[in-house]
């Protein structure tokens, strides 16, 4: 489960922010209904939360926070291959506006594991520094703490990296470590290379152990859940793949399209590759042109989808292309949002009321507040849609705003929590937030 984000020096985000789902307990029925677990730190009690909805004006800093965790999971999926500056697709940048420059973009995010062993549940802790300009990694570290009944165990060490060594190694995997060391690791990330540079096989005992546990759970938890829009490749052929390949995932899709009314009753996918090549084999590129549009044809297969639509019990096709343009957003998201909902990770999205009309937006938040068999899927939308302010749907520790200071540029996070005038009887949040109460609306003179 997703515990908590923090930044510095990011695009926007000049000082230190947080976004957290891991709050002080607290008493409201809305607070209960939307908790997935409770833990004690110190005596005190605390909930991960199911979710948070950001609002915020426009370029306030909403994607830039949500383009953090895309940053991250690029640089945990694929870092592993960099040699140079000019490997990294996604990259960071520092906040331009002051004087006092500062170079080093710094990331921290936490999860919880429940069961990693039996009987333990843990905290765990990945923490980044990163020069902003040369993209070289400074600091890198991953901790985790046991969950005890009544408080946190001390950190743990799994790694901790300085630059180009790793003077922190636990010891269940300090032979992975010592032989990473030996490369340069100027843009790798050490958890990068712990889990796609090693050979488990032989590396087995190492790889069995709770240390190296922690880095595949956090591993997992960022390449699934930090990913906000889907990256690789057409999202509609990455739609087609899975419902032609997946009879489970075609069959949660067409249910919802019929609990949400887009009138779908069936899909049909056509793998066209095969026309395609022949049509390459036919025209009249050199045999060298051909072989490589050939070989990128049949590596990166297209397909063709029609939905089907039952009018007076006869069924009648349609090319997705004429489909709403809220009915491919829905399909095209689809693969994350479900995925979500079955592996128990995070579903990340941007303009999240972009072509949907309320209730189908509140339907799909529906998913995650009242999910199958106890499942802990988490989700974080950023939304302009006030309908969502919601006192019997979210809880206050839930409502994230994102507010841009017009003097300095510097965007800031805060919740409505952190207005303990407000209440879930007695306000309207909707009116309160549009009449500018919070912040984090347009100044529109």
């Amino acid at each position: 489960m997703f515990s908590e984000i923090s930044l510095t020096n990011f695009f926007s985000f000049q000082d230190k922010i947080s976004l957290s789902l891991d709050q002080p307990y607290s008493t409201a029925e809305t607070f209960q209904q939307n908790t997935l677990y409770s833990y004690y730190d110190n005596n005190k009690k605390r909930s991960i939360l199911n979710g948070a909805i950001i609002y915020g004006a426009n370029a306030s800093g909403k994607t830039n926070l949500l383009y953090a965790f895309t940053f991250l999971r690029q640089l945990i999926a694929k870092s592993h291959t960099y040699t140079e500056k000019a490997d990294f697709q996604i990259t960071p940048s520092p906040f331009q506006f002051s004087a006092r420059q500062n170079r080093i973009s710094t990331f921290s995010i936490s999860f919880i594991e429940t069961n990693i062993q039996e009987g333990l549940d843990i905290k765990y802790t990945y923490s980044l520094s990163i020069d902003a300009y040369t993209f070289e990694i400074q600091e890198e570290s991953l901790t985790y703490q046991k969950i005890l009944k009544t408080t946190l165990s001390k950190p743990i060490t799994v790694f901790g990296r300085l630059k180009g060594r790793i003077n922190e190694k636990n010891a269940q995997i300090k032979t992975m470590c010592n032989k990473i060391e030996q490369e340069n690791i100027t843009y790798k990330s050490i958890l990068a290379m712990l889990i796609h540079d090693i050979n488990k096989e032989f590396f087995e005992k190492e790889t069995s152990t709770t240390a190296y546990q922690v880095v595949e759970c956090l591993a997992h938890q960022v390449t699934k859940g930090f990913l906000s829009e889907q990256l690789e490749g057409d999202s509609l052929e990455a739609f087609a793949k899975q419902i032609d390949h997946d009879k489970a995932f075609k069959e949660q899709i067409l249910a919802t399209l019929y609990d949400f009314d887009f009138a779908i009753h069936d899909f049909s996918v056509t793998d066209m590759t095969d026309n395609l090549v022949e049509s390459i084999e036919q025209a009249t590129f050199s045999n060298e042109v051909k072989a490589q549009l050939i070989e990128t044809t049949k590596k990166n297969r297209r397909f063709e989808i029609n939905t089907s639509h039952i009018v007076d019990d006869v069924s009648y096709p349609l090319s997705v292309s004429m489909e709403s343009d809220g009915t491919k957003k829905f399909l095209e998201s689809s693969i994350r949002l479900f995925d979500a909902l079955q592996n128990e990770t995070l579903f990340l999205t941007d303009e999240f009321d972009n072509k949907y009309h309320t209730k189908i937006q509140e339907g799909l938040l529906n998913k995650f507040v009242h999910q199958d068999n106890d499942k802990k899927a988490q989700f974080i939308i950023a939304t302009h849609n006030p309908l969502l302010l919601n006192p019997d749907r979210f809880a206050k520790e839930q409502v994230i705003f994102v507010q841009k200071d017009r003097n300095t540029q510097a965007s800031d996070v805060f919740s409505l929590a952190e207005f303990h005038e407000i209440t879930y009887n007695n306000h309207n949040w909707m009116n309160l937030y549009l009449d500018g109460r919070f912040g984090a609306v347009p100044e529109v003179f």
